[in-house]
Parts: structure tokens; sequence; C-alpha cells
């Protein structure tokens, strides 16, 4: 089951949005994935009191509301439910580069919805269900297996590399032509010989080198500068349309 919920302060957009939303549910997306869309909230509050007993998987979020706005809200779902994907849609275009902080899996334009939703809606209810993807590791002294959206970054330390995440790290005996094959479908860029970043976990580039991540700050090599900005480009590009 995939929870859809639409959470903005103008009760008839949400209404209208929601009833776009139950039209893509019911006639584009394949019927295995048993879609549920929850009824609009118009509130920060009322989204906090809805996931305090019950599950949104995929949230479409207002930026500009009174009270606490969507990126407050964004931030606090981020801590509680990290699994929520969150997709901001808003009539300031101005704001979707400041969005990137809160990681969202788009970015849609109110005035764009009827030409953008059924993507960006289809899409996330594929990164749902693919949120469940693993890999398996070998340490020293036990095998893990770990899901590829809890990785952050791999970097290499001698004769090991360190697959890390917001809360572990596992050194495992191999080189980073062995950690690349772990994760060489899943969105990593290796921003110098000894490390591989989570693309989706990046919440800002600072020029010239510097990424800033959950828990981490992670430097980019100069010779690959110029390729990670037409890679971070075409991504975000991707996370906007």
């Amino acid at each position: 089951m995939v929870t859809i919920a639409v959470c903005d302060d103008n009760a008839k957009f949400a209404r209208a949005l929601t009833d776009k939303i139950k039209d893509v549910c019911a006639f584009k997306i394949p019927e295995r994935y048993m879609c549920r869309v929850a009824e609009e909230m118009h509130s920060s509050a009322a989204v906090l009191d809805y996931i305090a007993e019950n599950t949104i998987n995929i949230l479409f979020l207002d930026i500009d509301m009174p009270e606490e706005n969507g990126f407050q809200l964004a931030e606090k779902i981020n801590r509680l439910r990290p699994d929520t994907i969150i997709i901001f849609v808003s009539s300031h275009e101005n704001f979707v580069f400041s969005s990137f902080e809160y990681n969202p899996f788009r970015f849609l334009r109110k005035n764009k919805l009827d030409e953008e939703l059924e993507d960006a809606l289809i899409k996330a209810v594929e990164r749902h269900m693919s949120n469940t993807e693993t890999v398996t590791i070998k340490t020293d002294r036990e095998t893990v297996e770990l899901r590829v959206v809890d990785i952050l970054y791999i970097r290499s330390e001698k004769n090991y590399y360190a697959v890390c995440g917001a809360d572990f790290e596992y050194k495992c005996r191999g080189t980073m032509a062995r950690a690349e094959e772990l994760i060489q479908k899943y969105g990593f860029f290796r921003i110098n010989s000894g490390c591989f970043v989570n693309m989706e976990k990046i919440k800002r580039f600072e020029s010239p080198n510097k990424l800033i991540l959950e828990t981490a700050e992670l430097y980019i090599s100069q010779r690959k500068v110029s390729a990670f900005k037409e890679a971070y480009s075409l991504y975000t590009r991707k996370r906007v349309l």
C-alpha cells in the first residue's frame, strides 16, 4: 500500500490536487501498487497529527503556508519520518533551489501541474517501491544488509572501504573498484579517488568544491568538479521537472 497526501492551506487547490492524484492513481499507476489517497490537509499541525499515528509515503507539500511553512514542516518530517517522499508544490519558482536542503523528490509548479504531476507521481511511487532495495556487505565480523537509500557515501581506507550512513559505518576489506560494483546503478558519483557520494543525500553544493550532507562535509577533487557540476545539474533538473 502506498499512502499519498496533500498539504496546502488553500482548501480549493488542495481538493483539486487530491482529485488529480486520484485520477493518476486510478488510470496510470499499476494496480499492484495499491495507492491510497488520504483526505487533504491544510496545515503543518494537521500533517504532524496524522503522522503521529499513520504513515504518509508520498506528501505533496505547499511551501508558502501561515504559522509554519513547508520548509519547516519538511525539516520535521525528515527527522520524524525520513522515509516520507516529499514533493514540494509552489507558485514561487524562486524557492526551487532553497528547497533542495530539505531533500525533496521533486519541485512542481502550480501553474504546470497538468504537465508535471503524472510523471512526478509515477516516479515517486516507483521510488517508494525501490526504497526497499538493499546491498549486502561483508565486514571482518559480519554480513550486513543495508538499504541503498540509507547510505550517504563510501570512502577508501587503505585496504578497506567504509560504507557510511547517518548513524552507521561499516568497514569492508576490498578496493574502491569492489565498492563501485555494489552501488554503480544507484546514483552515486565518485567525487575523488577515495570517495563515492549518494547524489540523493546532498543537501547543497558550496562553491568551489564542498558538499553538505546530513552528517558530513565532503570535498570534490579539482579534476572532478566540472564533471560533478554537470552530473549534479542533470540530477537537480530531474527533481524540478
